[in-house]
């Protein structure tokens, strides 16, 4: 679009936003990054500022992929013809908010603990267990992130496909089942990006922080736009978790159970805000999930992130509910 930044520098980052609203009427996310800061890459870091002005209603926001953002008190005809569907997406958002009253959490503690450590033994039973290709791959990204050259990155990329494949992304419904592990090698520079070292193995009180979420929305984008298919969330997210280690994976049954224990409402979005409330979890009960985190990294010398056990807790409750015979005895992520 190639805007000129002519906005006065000591504007605050929202009077710059409305500024550039009121001149262009609608703008999106990535437009406006690049007119307040010349460079598209920006923006991830004007996420939060959107949020909290369509919070506080000065701005509204509308559409989705790109959403469009104008200011409330300029009329146009464009923002007349979508009045109701702004300001259904402006409830949406406010419903959505952490602010937002919530159901009671379910998910005890004690239960939390006992299903982690459930899904965990069976890794001690079996040393080839399928639950290990987490690990392997988690490893292989944590000891070649900082020192990766091609050969490095072809070996990712094969750590990262045969995880895939094991935790179920390789069926017969799936795109990847027509590819080789090569297909992988655009995803894995994308994930060895400077900019997002920040993600691998975050905290729980990080990830809490909207900066984060922010970063989290931008690689998942990127990370859907190299395979050029039809990519689902479970897929993105299971990459996430084999490669960072910063959100679980969003399957059927990890799906299944945070919203059964109204943890969140199992949407992996930028406006559901559910990996924050996730970490809140974590947060609130974390004298009892750090010290089993510890204890989990030490048993096989890696460090687990945060987000591992809430993966194996939620995903180890909804199997257990739905497949009572089996109690998970033989089946994997699915």
């Amino acid at each position: 679009m190639g805007f000129i930044t002519k906005k006065s520098s000591s504007m605050n980052l929202k009077e710059k936003i409305v500024s550039w609203l009121r001149d262009k009427e609608e703008m999106t996310q990535s437009e406006l990054a690049e007119a307040i800061y010349g460079d598209k890459r920006h923006a991830p870091y004007i996420y939060s500022t959107l949020k909290s002005l369509v919070g506080s209603n000065r701005i509204s926001r509308s559409g989705a992929r790109p959403a469009r953002y104008s200011l409330c008190e300029v009329p146009s005809s464009k923002r007349k013809e979508n009045k109701k569907t702004r300001r259904s997406d402006s409830v949406a958002t406010k419903v959505s908010s952490p602010k937002a009253k919530q159901q009671t959490i379910t998910m005890t503690a004690k239960r939390a603990k006992g299903l982690i450590n459930r899904y965990y033994g069976k890794t001690r039973k079996d040393n080839h267990h399928r639950y290990l290709s987490w690990e392997h791959c988690y490893k292989a990204f944590s000891e070649k992130r900082n020192n990766a050259d091609e050969q490095a990155i072809d070996h990712l990329a094969l750590h990262l496909a045969f995880y895939l494949a094991s935790w179920g992304m390789y069926r017969g419904s799936s795109f990847l089942l027509q590819k080789d592990y090569k297909v992988h090698i655009p995803v894995v520079n994308i994930i060895l990006e400077e900019e997002y070292s920040v993600l691998f193995g975050i905290s729980a009180q990080d990830l809490c922080q909207d900066k984060t979420l922010s970063l989290l929305e931008e690689v998942s984008k990127q990370i859907k736009v190299c395979y050029k298919h039809n990519v689902t969330d479970t897929l993105i997210t299971k990459i996430l978790l084999g490669t960072f280690g910063c959100v679980p994976a969003y399957d059927r049954y990890f799906v299944h159970s945070i919203k059964k224990h109204h943890v969140s409402n199992g949407k992996y979005d930028s406006d559901s805000d559910s990996v924050r409330r996730i970490a809140k979890f974590y947060c609130d009960h974390f004298d009892v999930f750090e010290p089993l985190r510890r204890e989990l990294g030490n048993a096989h010398g890696i460090d687990y992130p945060p987000m591992k056990p809430m993966d194996m807790c939620f995903w180890e409750d909804a199997y257990e509910e739905l497949n009572p015979k089996q109690r998970s005895t033989h089946e994997g992520k699915s």
